[in-house]
């Protein structure tokens, strides 16, 4: 699946929430906010997601798109 681990900034499958640092415990954790609405993830942003990590012209510019969307190729 090419998905990054569950303690990732982008660990969740299901949706597009994004982890927060705790500089404090050294862990990445997710704010629950449980009357807000997370966007699910879906093929379409999936594939573009892959397409834009694919045509990255550097490692560097490779690693913010894997912490950005949680999946790397």
């Amino acid at each position: 699946m090419n998905i990054t681990g569950h303690n990732s900034y982008s660990g969740c499958r299901f949706c597009e929430i994004q982890g927060i640092y705790s500089q404090k415990h050294k862990h990445v954790y997710f704010p629950t906010n449980f009357k807000a609405k997370y966007t699910k993830k879906n093929h379409t942003n999936w594939l573009l997601h892959i397409n834009e990590l694919e045509v990255a012209s550097t490692s560097k510019d490779k690693e913010i798109l894997v912490k950005k969307y949680g999946n790397y190729k």
